[in-house]
């Protein structure tokens, strides 16, 4: 689902998220659109990649490890989370803070079998003697996005 998730037109600006990839030139305003490829690595004094916190089953996020602006010159447009089942997009207003909230939990189907061998060492593979075994909740993978009006797409992984 990652490759090729956002686009813009450089001609009048629309933002388009691929919800399924399915082949074909993207085209707004008689163009192909651009590719937006995601940020990760703040470099500059406003801070974009997105900051999260896991709290009772959902994410808090936060843009940058300081407040990001958010007047009509400069701002978050918005924040969006990706998983292997959901996408959800939160649209930022211009004077509140950058940030957002997602339900966010371990799914009970992605549960693996933990066995502990008599040495001690970990042994992932199921059916096999081991004196203690476990049951452990694997968190999705999810990506967080958010798309500032001036430095474009940035992101963070989980």
């Amino acid at each position: 689902m990652e490759k090729g998730l956002f686009y813009r037109c450089e001609k009048c600006g629309n933002l388009v998220a691929m919800i399924h990839v399915g082949g074909g030139e993207k085209v707004c305003c008689g163009q192909p659109m651009t590719l937006l490829v995601a940020n990760s690595v703040d470099a500059s004094k406003e801070k974009h990649v997105p900051v999260y916190v896991k709290a009772n089953g959902r994410l808090d996020v936060t843009i940058g490890s300081v407040p990001h602006p958010m007047l009509p010159e400069h701002h978050i447009e918005w924040i969006a989370m990706v998983t292997e089942s959901k996408f959800e997009l939160i649209y930022l207003k211009l004077g509140s803070e950058p940030k957002a909230e997602f339900l966010y939990s371990p799914s009970t189907e992605n549960v693996k079998v933990v066995n502990i061998s008599e040495d001690g060492d970990e042994s992932f593979c199921e059916g096999s003697p081991c004196n203690f075994s476990y049951n452990e909740l694997v968190a999705n993978e999810a990506t967080l996005y958010e798309y500032c009006n001036l430095h474009g797409l940035w992101k963070t992984s989980l």
